[in-house]
C-alpha cells in the first residue's frame, strides 16, 4: 500500500516540489497572520514571501499552480511595460528574494519603536532576530542545502561533515521519497526558525530584566484571583 501511494505521487502527478516552497507558504501565512493582527511591520515580509512563493510556483510541475503564477507575472510584465521597465516581473522577484530578511528587520525596528520601553525591546528583539537567523542558517547550512545536493564549504570541518553525510544519505533518492523528504525538511525548517526566535526571546527577556517582571506579574494576577500557592 505504501509503494503504491510513493508511485501515484511521484509517477503519476508527478509532482516536483523544491527546496524552500513550503517553507516559503508556512511563512508567508504567518507574517499575513502577524500582520493582520497588528505587527504591521510584517506588511512588508509577507509581500516578499509571496513573490518569492509565485516565483516556485512558476516553476511548478502542476500545471493549473503554474499557469496561475505565469498569469501574475505576465500582468506585472505589461504594467512594467507601461512605465517603461521591461522584464519587470524578473526583477521584482529578484529583489523579493533578497528582500525578506531586511525587511522583518525592519518590522522588528517598528515593534522596538512601538514599545514604551525601547532599550530593552531592542535587546530582546536583538536577541530572538539574532537567533532566528542563526538557527536558521545552520538548519540550511547542514540539511536544506546538501538535500538539494548543493555544494557545502565550510572552514568549519564538522559541519561541512555534517552536510556531505547528508547530501551522500539523500543523493541517490528518487520520485515522490524525494518530494517527501524535501516537505519534510521545509516543516522542520519552519519548527527551527519558531523555536530559535522564541528562545532567543526568552535570552532578551531574561538580559532586560523583563521577563523576571513578567512572571512576578503572573503571580501577583495569580494571587489577585485568589489562588492559593501555599496548597
Amino acid at each position: 500500500m505504501y509503494k503504491n501511494t510513493l508511485f501515484i505521487c511521484g509517477k503519476v502527478l508527478k509532482v516536483r516540489i523544491s527546496m524552500g516552497v513550503c517553507a516559503t507558504a508556512i511563512f508567508d501565512i504567518r507574517n499575513m497572520d502577524k500582520a493582520g493582527h497588528g505587527d504591521t511591520g510584517r506588511i512588508g515580509a509577507a509581500a516578499a514571501q509571496t513573490t518569492n512563493l509565485l516565483n516556485a510556483a512558476s516553476k511548478s510541475s502542476i500545471t493549473p499552480i503554474k499557469n496561475i503564477a505565469d498569469t501574475v507575472f505576465n500582468y506585472v510584465d505589461d504594467a512594467g511595460k507601461f512605465v517603461g521597465v521591461s522584464n519587470a516581473a524578473s526583477k521584482v522577484t529578484n529583489i523579493a528574494s533578497k528582500a525578506v530578511n531586511p525587511l522583518l528587520c525592519v518590522a522588528s525596528g517598528i515593534r522596538v519603536l512601538k514599545d514604551d520601553d525601547q532599550y530593552a525591546a531592542l535587546i530582546e528583539e536583538g536577541c530572538a532576530m539574532g537567533a532566528m537567523f542563526a538557527g536558521e542558517k545552520l538548519f540550511k547550512t547542514l540539511v536544506s542545502n546538501p538535500i538539494s545536493q548543493k555544494e557545502i564549504k565550510s572552514t568549519a570541518g564538522i559541519i561541512s561533515n555534517i552536510a556531505s553525510n547528508v547530501k551522500n544519505a539523500t543523493k541517490n533518492l528518487t520520485g515522490a521519497k524525494k518530494v517527501l523528504l524535501t516537505i519534510a525538511a521545509d516543516l522542520a525548517l519552519v519548527g527551527v526558525s519558531i523555536l530559535s526566535f522564541g528562545a532567543g526571546k526568552k535570552i532578551g527577556l531574561a538580559l532586560s530584566g523583563r521577563g523576571e517582571q513578567n512572571n512576578q506579574d503572573k503571580i501577583n494576577t495569580s494571587q489577585d484571583e485568589g489562588l492559593n500557592y501555599n496548597s
